[in-house]
């Protein structure tokens, strides 16, 4: 019996403006700020450290299901994004990055997808919080402002991060929506992708993300 390969499904990066209806982020924002005193928040300090590293904590609000859904109906219209109803998107979250906040470079390789979607209607670019990605035809790193109402959108395996927030300026207003878990996860060959992941870093000497947008060795990388 011949067994047919599986097409191998090709990484992406896409990135669309306007993306949300206006009403719906209204309505999103109001529930974040009645929010804003209730035992609804969490933050980043139990992420992985190679995720987290020295990130002044970011606070985690859980999105409730009325506007969980409108996200998912809108990454549903992504042509590249699909999923069955028995293995759903995970709920979205908003994010706040205070600053000082940062995210390390990491894939979401357990992930079919994951989305960031900008609230910030006014954004600086010499405040920091650019979001950094690989580019796929391997030419460097990529940056996108987090300009108001933009969606990012990549598939699991693309290397991502976000440079660190400068003393002046506000939180950064993101919602993140994480595709399914992948078809295999846990993956059997999730060592062998680590291995790969680590070879990345290395290669690039890939540490934290700095103010400019671009990427900087870890003092502390060779210790390790």
């Amino acid at each position: 019996m011949i067994k047919e390969k599986k097409k191998k499904e090709k990484k992406f990066s896409l990135s669309y403006d306007n993306f949300l209806d206006l009403n719906l982020i209204k309505e999103i924002d109001a529930y974040v700020a009645a929010s804003q005193n209730l035992p609804r928040w969490r933050n980043s300090h139990f992420w992985e450290k190679p995720i987290r590293r020295s990130t002044s904590p970011i606070a985690i609000l859980d999105i409730p299901d009325e506007f969980n859904t409108a996200i998912q109906q809108r990454l549903k219209k992504i042509p590249k994004i699909s999923w069955r109803e028995d293995n759903p998107p995970h709920r979205s979250m908003y994010y706040l990055y205070p600053p000082g906040g940062y995210i390390g470079w990491h894939d979401d390789s357990k992930y079919e997808f994951a989305s960031i979607i900008c609230l910030n209607k006014v954004w600086d670019p010499n405040w920091g919080g650019i979001h950094l990605y690989e580019d796929l035809k391997g030419l460097g790193i990529r940056g996108e402002i987090p300009t108001f109402n933009k969606g990012l959108v990549h598939s699991g395996g693309v290397p991502h991060g976000v440079s660190i927030l400068a003393p002046e300026a506000p939180f950064r207003r993101m919602i993140i929506t994480f595709g399914p878990l992948g078809p295999s996860f846990p993956h059997p060959k999730a060592n062998e992708a680590d291995k790969k992941w680590g070879e990345w870093k290395r290669k690039r000497n890939v540490g934290a993300v700095c103010f400019e947008g671009i990427v900087h060795g870890d003092p502390d990388y060779k210790k390790k």
